[in-house]
């Protein structure tokens, strides 16, 4: 009788294990980068040749996973939220309102410095951090470099002036990494469960 209770109760912390791999699949199916410009520059009727300045960047809006892509053509700015699984567009904003496009022959520091400047002011060498990402933007009027890294469960963020090297904004974050925390501890829960299966 207890060794039926032993395989009945593997034979659940197995499933269990297979239904979060399948919400982890699940979880991971995105449209990608690709996809979200293609939609976003579809529904502002722009050819890719002649968006400026295009940005992708994913991220969580009301836990649900969004693209979120940025582009210019002419004077105007386009902003658009592209849901991350379906495809669908849950925001787009267009300001008319005589933007000025960043010089592209201006005088920018390079994303190398950018990374320089943002690591030296974290107190971090580059070679330590993880998830490294420099992207250029252009908000307000203001040309500058987003460096964002990770490093020992905090998320870095740092806004670079593209010209002066200033740095515009700075924060730091404890990141709660669900790959990490959640699949550790609750894994590691499964395998002390089926250990004291046996050991009983």
């Amino acid at each position: 009788m207890k060794t039926m209770k032993k395989i009945v109760s593997l034979v659940l912390v197995c499933l269990m294990c297979m239904s979060v791999a399948a919400f982890a699949a699940f979880g991971a199916n995105y449209i990608g980068e690709a996809k979200a410009k293609e939609i976003a520059l579809s529904a502002a009727k722009v050819s890719a040749a002649d968006a400026k300045f295009l940005t992708v960047e994913f991220d969580f809006e009301n836990r649900i996973a969004v693209y979120e892509v940025e582009f210019y053509f002419g004077s105007t700015e386009y902003s658009y939220d592209i849901n991350a699984t379906t495809g669908a567009i849950l925001k787009a904003e267009i300001d008319k309102n005589g933007v000025n496009l960043p010089d592209p022959d201006a005088a920018y520091i390079g994303k190398a410095k950018a990374k320089e400047i943002a690591f030296a002011a974290a107190g971090i060498k580059e070679a330590d951090a993880k998830k490294v990402k420099v992207d250029f933007d252009y908000d307000d009027g203001i040309a500058k470099y987003e460096v964002d890294f990770h490093f020992e469960k905090n998320d870095y963020e740092y806004d670079i002036d593209a010209l002066t090297g200033t740095i515009l904004k700075a924060e730091k974050e404890r990141d709660f990494d669900f790959s990490d925390l959640f699949f550790a501890n609750l894994f590691e829960k499964l395998f002390a469960a089926i250990k004291a299966l046996f050991t009983k």
